[in-house]
């Protein structure tokens, strides 16, 4: 993958713990190119020295300016962001991977739905300024904790009270998450549905959507991968048919470690959307991170995602 130098133009504080950071080219080149819903890589230091990838979608029209622009996120665990956060100055120059798209728009809809929750703004603000300026229909709704956490408010703003809806979770003693079903109303036939935010939010609207009738292909949604989570632990697996035991490791899938060892279960997506890596669960409890499972067969425990799911207990056995 293609790797460039790119120069901090400037910085600016978007809503509590988010940055803002444009980025510009350093030599004579233009940026490539880049189209609504993409990401780049950017090299973060972590607090042990050690230096990783982090993902950052841009939030910018592709049309305007030429440079890119991400929005940070300061996560509770560090990492990479306490980095950006606390060390990256206006002038600094920082290397990325070129930009790449997984989340794209859909080519020949006729409705846009964009649902974000926090950080998840980013991608589809993206998506909205294309989206505003080639007078498509569409509308972006907006889950926030409050009004000083939600980021890039100018610039919803700028889109128009008529297409951006927001919600504030802690705005009022109980409110809660809407619901999704609610938000998605009735089946639209030509209507795409986009969703970028915590897991609980993908799930429910694509699990809501899914009940109301809309096709698969109608479903569009991202989930960021920051690395290992906060808390996570190392647990055992033990695969039943092929007589295999294995830790993975804060930050490892069950099926990266069993592709290490010779061991190909069917797969796909690795993002716990298909549904190709579903796996029965012999002994154990899972911890699920999928969206792809009913509340009910999550409850149930008896089949796992093992692209991206864990274990709450110490050890799981898997027929595999």
């Amino acid at each position: 993958m293609d790797r460039l130098l790119v120069r901090v133009d400037s910085i600016r504080r978007e809503a509590e713990a988010v940055k803002a950071f444009v980025l510009a080219k350093t030599g004579v080149a233009d940026l490539p190119a880049f189209t609504p819903g993409a990401h780049i890589d950017l090299q973060v230091r972590l607090p042990s020295g050690e230096t990783a990838w982090r993902s950052y979608s841009l939030v910018n029209d592709p049309g305007e300016g030429g440079n890119y622009e991400i929005g940070v996120l300061r996560t509770r665990d560090g990492g990479g962001s306490a980095w950006i956060h606390d060390e990256v100055e206006v002038g600094d120059r920082l290397e990325i991977r070129a930009p790449t798209n997984q989340f794209p728009l859909a080519a020949g809809a006729r409705q846009h739905l964009l649902i974000a929750g926090g950080i998840g703004i980013t991608p589809l603000l993206s998506m909205a300024r294309v989206l505003a300026r080639r007078g498509d229909h569409f509308r972006l709704f907006y889950v926030a904790r409050s009004e000083r956490h939600m980021a890039f408010a100018e610039a919803l703003g700028r889109l128009g009270e008529a297409k951006v809806v927001k919600h504030f979770t802690q705005a009022g003693v109980g409110e809660q998450l809407p619901d999704p079903a609610q938000l998605i109303g009735a089946l639209e036939p030509g209507r795409h549905i986009y969703v970028c935010g915590p897991r609980a939010l993908i799930h429910d609207t694509l699990a809501a959507a899914r009940r109301l009738g809309y096709a698969q292909e109608a479903l569009h949604f991202e989930l960021f991968n920051a690395g290992p989570r906060a808390g996570e632990t190392a647990f055992e697996v033990e695969l039943a048919r092929s007589r295999m035991r294995f830790m993975v490791e804060p930050g490892r899938t069950i099926l990266e470690e069993a592709h290490e060892r010779g061991i190909f279960p069917s797969s796909d997506c690795t993002r716990g959307e298909c549904g190709s890596c579903l796996t029965r669960v012999i002994e154990g409890e899972p911890l699920h991170r999928d969206v792809y499972l009913t509340d009910a067969e999550r409850a149930a425990n008896d089949f796992m995602t093992i692209c991206c799911s864990r274990s709450r207990s110490p050890r799981l056995v898997l027929d595999l």
